[in-house]
């Protein structure tokens, strides 16, 4: 396994992504987004963001 983490936070997505981390926050809450939600963090699964984005590309509506 690498030594760079696969799963990042909201903060690291944001930057990652170019967006803020509102946005990135609302992402989280649709379905499918690879994401896992826990108490007080959310992980973001860096490697599947790519994928999901091509794959919802258009549909995300605030």
């Amino acid at each position: 396994m690498e030594d760079k983490p696969i799963l990042i936070s909201v903060k690291e997505t944001s930057k990652l992504l170019n967006m803020s981390e509102k946005t990135v926050r609302k992402f989280t809450k649709i379905k499918g987004f690879p994401a896992i939600i826990l108490p007080h963090k959310i992980l973001i699964d860096k490697n599947q963001i790519q994928t999901w984005i091509s794959k919802n590309y258009g549909t995300f509506k605030n």
